[in-house]
C-alpha cells in the first residue's frame, strides 16, 4: 500500500534525510558516542519540524486557535536544538551563561505554551 499526499513525502524525506545521515556517520571511532548522540539530535530537530508542519496544516484544516500554541512550541524546540547544535559544533557564546538561561528560558515556554494548548479552552 502507498502512502499519498502529505504523509508520504514526509516519509519518504525523513527515509532520505537519516540514510545519509546514517551513511557519514563512522561509529568505528574512538568517540562514536558523539556520532550516536548527533544523529539523535537530528532526528528529533527533523521530527520537532514535521510536528511543526503538521500543526500549522491542522490549523489551516480546523481553526482550532489551540494547535497555534503547539506549533509555536515545536517552531520553539527546533530553534533550540539548532541553537544547541550550533553551540557544540562552533562554540558560540560558550563561555558566557547566556546559551544556559536562554535554553532553559525556551524550555519553560514549550511547556507553558503546551499547558495553554491543552488548558484553554476552545474558541
Amino acid at each position: 500500500m502507498f502512502l499519498v499526499g502529505l504523509e508520504g513525502i514526509a516519509l519518504s524525506t525523513l527515509f532520505f534525510l537519516f540514510s545519509g545521515i546514517f551513511l557519514q556517520t563512522e561509529l568505528i571511532e574512538e568517540e562514536w558516542y558523539d556520532s550516536i548522540e548527533s544523529v539523535i539530535q537530528a532526528a528529533i530537530g527533523i521530527f520537532s519540524l514535521l510536528l511543526l508542519a503538521l500543526s500549522i496544516l491542522a490549523y489551516r484544516r480546523t481553526g482550532l486557535k489551540k494547535i497555534i500554541f503547539a506549533a509555536i512550541a515545536f517552531s520553539l524546540f527546533a530553534a533550540q536544538l539548532i541553537l544547541g547544535s550550533l553551540e557544540e559544533s562552533f562554540g558560540l557564546l560558550e563561555e558566557t551563561p547566556i546559551i544556559d538561561i536562554l535554553s532553559s528560558s525556551m524550555t519553560l515556554a514549550i511547556l507553558v505554551l503546551f499547558f495553554l494548548a491543552i488548558v484553554r479552552k476552545s474558541d
